[in-house]
């Protein structure tokens, strides 16, 4: 509801935004500053807990360096490939072979990360006796947690065998006495195999074989024997291999375990492991280049025999030694066309024996073999004119100058591949070896609980947040002012001196009852109202008990409290809009019980007769008023007697010790004060009254409980609403203000009672006490 629910135009609002704004976000942070905070130790605690319990893990790094790959090619005509295809550091590939399962598992066999064996514990509790436990002295356990293990147990298992079926189950090991073990299928119950450690035990299909078990006996292990594909995603979660940098080359493997001397092995295993298998792939390499080499040796060979027997027959035929200087430069060319020719054709059958005919390398040989060989045509083309003598001369003898390079080339390559296949030497290697870790890599305890303490912080301001926006219950005159479109004309913050004085009078009223009997408080009863001779009651009504030592009043009893403050300053407010009213009737009304709209009421009655005002309060309330308790008065002979023509008004109108203030009770309760108030005598009483009095007050029910307020409501000229922080919610207080709106009610405005103080209004307090206790000795020296 954002309308005005009156006739009349409420006053201007400084901020009417629907929006939540910063600021406010702000205040109800520092409102609830102390959940606020009890959140954050929480989670802050929380987390120290875990970080000083969680299980310290060591991180342990090996560095290894890539190299260009070393040329497996035959010959000079390599370097005419290198230029096609321009080398490049092969780190991702060298990566990706490094976490391969012909690197990692043999690592896995042999450090046994295929088998997981854990002491079963009580979680948190359990992490936390840990620490405190020495290793291989088990602690002792409570009664009746004898199964658990509390620290100090250590147990090793040196090999498992399981069937496929029992693979990455979780089979359970107890302690027995004399050191002995029980391994069992927790699923069935059923034992699997029985031992001692440091010694195999067999049977069912499973074999196990304990290194180590210190514990107490009927502590309870888990122990999994994991699958080759498991184990290996379990190990590459706590391994890391990264290049370091862009294009360096260098890579770094890293391994993460709670054992810091397994981490340093682990990490310089798998660097050794992948060094031992780049070096076998460079062998295997080698030795099968090597062969297809000394195979074909042989025949390289004999075309070079071949070749020299042509030509030393030809030079004794034709008795030609020497080519002349044309012949000598066709020979020179002919002689590195056909070598490099005849290279390529090696390497190209060299690759076909690894790679298919369409495979990148193959085909670059073929488009080098063409070049050459379009290469070759054109030059001999220029010799064309040569005498036949001299161009046959120069054939033979190019074709032994060729012949003869190849096979030395062949013979120097397959001793070259002799001693890469014996060496151990390869494109990479260990830069750095993993050195034994000191300190943990996890958990980072200052890290752990500042974030921590950050999330506590978030989660605190998230929650109270939330909480604000879900809860349908109005806490401060913001809301409702957005809500009711309605002037706040102040807030009266909850007093300790009231709550004190209305602890006084429940104890003096009790100790009352309990003092005088039936007969006495009937004469103390109708002393307190003098009501006329006429005037009899059949028996006494509960509301009759509470009289001379009935409840304290703040305005006249607690005047420095700092609510009256608020209350004179709340009654100037309202002169204003009880000036431009229709008549000088107040109404103070409330939209559920509780919210203390006869504390406001009566406390404005002496305010305003303190102002030199003639002043009416009236308990419109024939229901359950006992605003006669607040003036020490009983609460028969009133206004339910005047509307029933039982009492003529004179006769009820009280004193109240206050100068300038009378006082009209609720009467008895009626069985029908809805049926009263419709009477026309209501509204007579209130413009007969309202010519004697200045300001008349009419305290009555809260509105969505009865209709009394409605219609006392639609007979003033000003109705005010008293709303208590969290007493009700907006929909309730929306309601309100509609069924006074349709009574015909002018609604003025509220006032927010029994506020809490806020931190966030702290400064506002210290000004308001200050002030105050500034301005008391003056007080007394005037008085």
């Amino acid at each position: 509801m954002n309308t005005s629910v009156s006739g009349n135009t409420p006053g201007v609002l400084r901020n009417n935004v629907d929006a939540f704004s910063a600021g406010e976000l702000a205040q109800l942070i520092v409102d609830n500053l102390g959940l606020v905070i009890c959140i954050v130790l929480l989670v802050t605690g929380l987390s120290a807990l875990y970080a000083f319990a969680a299980t310290p893990v060591y991180s342990a790094d090996a560095v290894v360096k890539v190299d260009f790959p070393q040329p497996n090619a035959l010959g000079e005509a390599s370097k005419a490939q290198e230029q096609v295809i321009p080398p490049t550091l092969p780190t991702e590939a060298e990566i990706q072979i490094i976490q391969s399962r012909s690197v990692l598992e043999p690592v896995i066999k042999k450090f046994k990360q295929d088998i997981s064996i854990t002491p079963h514990h009580i979680p948190v509790i359990g992490a936390i006796t840990r620490q405190f436990a020495t290793p291989g002295t088990p602690m002792p356990a409570p009664i009746g947690l004898t199964s658990y293990a509390w620290g100090g147990e250590d147990a090793s298992v040196g090999s498992l065998t399981v069937p496929a079926s029992l693979e990455d189950k979780p089979l359970t090991l107890t302690v027995l006495d004399g050191g002995r073990y029980r391994l069992a299928d927790p699923t069935t119950g059923r034992t699997l195999v029985e031992g001692a450690p440091g010694a195999p035990g067999e049977a069912n299909g499973v074999a196990l074989t304990m290194e180590r078990l210190i514990a107490r006996p009927g502590t309870e292990f888990t122990i999994v024997r994991f699958s080759d594909v498991n184990a290996i995603e379990r190990f590459l979660h706590q391994l890391k291999v990264s290049e370091s940098g862009k294009d360096t080359g260098v890579v770094q493997i890293v391994y993460e375990n709670a054992d810091p001397e397994l981490a340093q092995a682990i990490a310089n295993g798998i660097a050794q492991g992948y060094i031992a298998s780049h070096i076998a792939q460079h062998r295997a390499e080698a030795l099968t280049t090597r062969e297809f080499i000394v195979g074909e040796l042989p025949q390289l060979r004999a075309n070079l025999t071949q070749a020299e027997a042509e030509l030393s027959q030809y030079r004794t035929a034709s008795s030609s030694m020497q080519a002349g200087t044309e012949a000598a430069s066709y020979l020179q060319g002919s002689i590195e066309f056909d070598r490099q020719i005849a290279l390529l054709k090696v390497q190209k059958a060299a690759l076909e024996s690894h790679f298919a005919p369409t495979s990148r390398d193959v085909q670059t040989v073929d488009s080098q073999l063409q070049l050459l060989q379009n290469a070759k045509s054109a030059f001999e083309a220029r010799f064309d004119q040569l005498p036949a003598s001299e161009r046959r001369a120069a054939d033979l003898t190019r074709n032994v100058k060729v012949a003869e390079d190849i096979y030395v080339a062949m013979v120097n390559k397959s001793n070259e591949l002799a001693v890469t296949q014996a060496g151990t030497l390869g494109n990479v290697h260990i830069i750095d070896t993993a050195l034994l870790p000191v300190d943990p890599v996890k958990p980072k305890r200052p890290l752990i609980i500042g974030v921590g303490a950050v999330g506590g912080l978030m989660a605190a301001i998230l929650y109270v947040f939330i909480r604000r926006l879900g809860s349908s219950a109005v806490e401060n005159s913001r809301a409702a002012e957005r809500h009711l479109n309605l002037p706040v004309f102040g807030h009266v913050l909850f007093s300790d001196e009231q709550a004190r004085l209305d602890r006084a009078q429940i104890s003096n009223s009790q100790s009352e009852k309990r003092r005088i009997s039936g007969s006495a408080q009937q004469k103390v009863a109708d002393r307190a109202t003098r009501p006329p001779a006429r005037l009899t009651y059949a028996g006494a009504v509960s509301q009759n008990i509470l009289f001379a030592a009935g409840r304290f009043l703040l305005a006249t009893d607690g005047h420095d409290d700092i609510p009256i403050e608020a209350l004179r300053g709340i009654r100037a407010s309202l002169q204003r809009q009880i000036r431009d009213a229709t008549n000088n009737v107040l109404v103070v009304t409330g939209a559920t019980p509780g919210t203390g709209k006869s504390f406001i009421s009566s406390n404005l009655a002496v305010l305003n007769a303190e102002a030199g005002k003639r002043v009416l309060l009236i308990d419109g309330d024939m229901r359950r008023g006992q605003l006669a308790a607040t003036f020490k008065q009983t609460g028969a002979g009133g206004l339910a007697e005047v509307l029933s023509g039982e009492i003529d008004v004179d006769h009820v109108i009280r004193n109240t010790g206050v100068h300038g203030l009378s006082f009209i009770a609720a009467g008895r309760f009626p069985t029908n004060p809805s049926q009263l108030l419709s009477t026309p005598r209501m509204h007579q009483l209130l413009s007969h009254l309202g010519e004697r009095y200045d300001l008349i007050i009419v305290d009555t029910p809260p509105v969505l409980a009865v209709s009394d307020a409605n219609l006392i409501a639609s007979l003033a000229g000003s109705t005010v609403l008293v709303v208590r922080p969290n007493a009700q919610s907006e929909r309730e207080l929306g309601e309100t203000a509609q069924r006074l709106d349709r009574a015909g009610a002018r609604l003025v405005g509220m006032i927010f009672n029994a506020m809490p103080r806020r931190r966030s209004e702290k400064r506002s307090y210290g000004y308001a006490v200050a002030y105050s206790a500034a301005s008391t000795p003056q007080q007394h020296v005037a008085s």
